[in-house]
């Protein structure tokens, strides 16, 4: 059968490096902030949090409608159909955007932004429910090295994109043209590379170092978890840990991300033109803190299997980031802070989807991964990505600036590190416990 064929065992990191490809490609939430001043100007809107709400709606398709719906057709048919699913919804989503741009009042036009970015989230959804589940099943020996590659395509293709789109803008102005681009390129990779060569391993299936009887030297320290089946992880505390850690961490970090260049201009408006930052300064930042995250999901995914799993990591990266927001705050009148922290910042945050997808397997097994955590991911994770913006945008309407919307931000993630650590203790008292039978 045609959803069985794929790339076997022997080639099984063509995976994670494949999905670095297509996530450089498709993955493109991170230029949205770059998109909402210009949107502004081309309707004559003086409030922000009308546009920016559109990262609402795209994270309510990337990560609450998207995932579960591809997690439960992952763990019984294989990655294929989703990626289909993916082209059709991305497509749509553009080709929504491209129809708004044209449209004389927001009133009107506001609708197809909201739907369009909706979709476009839907497909980046149903793409992120099926690789990272993917790429767990096939590498439960080396699961924080494999995230990490696979995980820094998401976010690396601002690094291209940013100063393409910027200079587009620059020279031919805010047209359509920048989304059928993103069509095209998503078509080419989702059903020219993924739909061919993805498929599942069997549920049974083990690398050949971790068979029975293998001589591995690392066989007994290769942590493996029994297979939980959906009902059996929810009756799990360490479900609702880490259901409070992927929600203030993506609230905080999306409440930062999606707001970036209001921030931005916001802090350099004194000494700089709107124009200036924008053709200038949000690009190079963008660029920047998009190549900082691509290192750190990589360099953070060989630091989770070197620290001895996904627990001991995950308190560090949120805890970072949280002082980080704040320093960059005070520093935001400096064109050169902004892009000096904001760069350790963004490769700080690249280490949470490394993390995040790692633990799951690591707590929960891979036989239903698909299922688990894109349910977990969709009521945590979904829950920050789709209010954070909004919220964040809202606040800043109300009160003139940012400075509350930060102070938040800041607030929720140095909860989600007490409860990372908390999980952590409950992890070391079950070492403990092992290593005492």
């Amino acid at each position: 059968m045609w959803l069985e064929k794929g790339v076997g065992e022997e080639k099984r990191w063509f995976y994670p490096v494949s999905a670095l490809l297509i996530g450089t490609a498709i993955s493109v939430t991170g230029l949205w902030t770059m998109f909402y001043p210009h949107i502004q100007s081309h309707f004559g809107l003086e409030t922000t949090a009308s546009i920016v709400l559109a990262a609402t709606f795209s994270g309510m398709g990337s990560m609450i409608f998207g995932p579960p719906i591809a997690g439960a057709i992952l763990d019984k048919y294989g990655p294929k159909i989703n990626f289909i699913m993916s082209t059709v919804s991305l497509t749509a989503g553009y080709s929504l955007i491209i129809r708004m741009l044209s449209m004389p009042n927001w009133s009107t036009a506001m609708y197809f932004w909201y739907i369009g970015s909706f979709l476009v989230g839907l497909g980046s959804g149903f793409y992120g429910g099926a690789y990272t589940a993917t790429v767990g099943k096939w590498f439960p020996d080396k699961g924080g090295t494999a995230m990490g590659l696979a995980v820094a395509g998401v976010g690396s293709g601002t690094i291209i994109y940013s100063p393409l789109v910027a200079s587009y803008i620059k020279n031919y102005g805010f047209s359509g043209n920048i989304f059928l681009f993103l069509t095209i390129i998503s078509v080419i990779f989702l059903l020219g590379l993924g739909v061919p060569f993805w498929k599942t391993p069997p549920h049974d299936w083990l690398p050949a170092g971790m068979q029975p009887g293998a001589k591995s030297s690392s066989f007994k320290s290769i942590h493996l978890a029994r297979d939980y089946t959906l009902a059996e992880a929810i009756k799990d505390k360490r479900f609702w840990i880490l259901y409070i850690c992927f929600t203030c961490a993506a609230f905080s970090l999306m409440f930062f991300a999606q707001n970036a260049s209001l921030i931005i201009i916001e802090g350099l408006s004194d000494t700089m033109s709107r124009e200036e930052i924008l053709t200038s300064v949000v690009p190079l930042f963008l660029t920047l803190t998009a190549a900082a995250g691509l290192i750190g999901r990589f360099a953070w995914g060989v630091i989770t299997d070197k620290l001895g799993g996904p627990w001991r990591t995950l308190w560090i990266v949120y805890f970072l980031p949280a002082v980080l927001m704040g320093i960059f705050y005070i520093g935001y009148h400096s064109k050169t802070l902004i892009l000096i922290i904001g760069t350790i910042l963004y490769f700080c945050t690249g280490g949470e989807p490394v993390v995040h997808y790692a633990i799951v397997p690591h707590v929960f097994g891979r036989r239903h991964l698909g299922k688990i955590m894109s349910t977990l991911n969709a009521i945590s994770v979904g829950v920050g990505v789709a209010l954070g913006p909004y919220v964040g945008a809202y606040i800043k309407d109300v009160t003139g600036g940012y400075y509350l919307a930060l102070v938040m931000a800041i607030a929720i993630r140095l909860l989600g590190t007490a409860c990372a650590l908390w999980g952590l203790n409950i992890t070391k008292k079950q070492e403990i416990a092992q290593q005492g039978h």
